[in-house]
């Protein structure tokens, strides 16, 4: 009895290098996680502020600034604390550095401790912003 060839299914590793080299890389550019950004404006009232990106893009311009970002309140209360008890305490305020995440999921209808309805299918977008952490008040 002959023996059977092995058929090799990518014999040029056309489809693995693809995938390596330009399917996943593109999808990873698409998933927003972590920047770093310069805080532009702030609104101390309603705990929201504006983001310039560090990281500019890849033809060297600035990127968009991040709007209505949400100011969660392990930095607005430290600072309103801290700003009484220590003199020299920096708050988050324009100009500060700070760390940021983009929600895995929409925002639009979140507006406090309630759950909320999610309406669209956006993941992971640069609309859905939390400041992390101040990095350089």
């Amino acid at each position: 009895m002959p023996k059977t060839k092995k058929k090799v299914v990518d014999p040029k590793h056309k489809m693995s290098d693809f995938l390596e080299k330009e399917l996943i890389p593109l999808i990873s550019s698409q998933i927003n996680c972590n920047m770093i950004g310069r805080v532009i404006s702030y609104s101390k009232t309603d705990h929201r502020c504006s983001i310039q990106p560090l990281p500019l893009q890849s033809d060297g311009d600035k990127r968009a600034p991040l709007v209505e970002c949400v100011v969660p309140s392990s930095i607005w209360q430290l600072d309103k604390v801290l700003g009484k008890l220590s003199s020299g305490w920096e708050p988050m305020k324009v100009g500060s550095v700070v760390s940021v995440a983009f929600c895995d999921r929409e925002m639009d209808n979140w507006t406090g401790k309630s759950n909320y309805a999610i309406e669209t299918k956006r993941v992971h977008s640069l609309q859905d912003t939390i400041v992390q952490a101040v990095i350089l008040p």
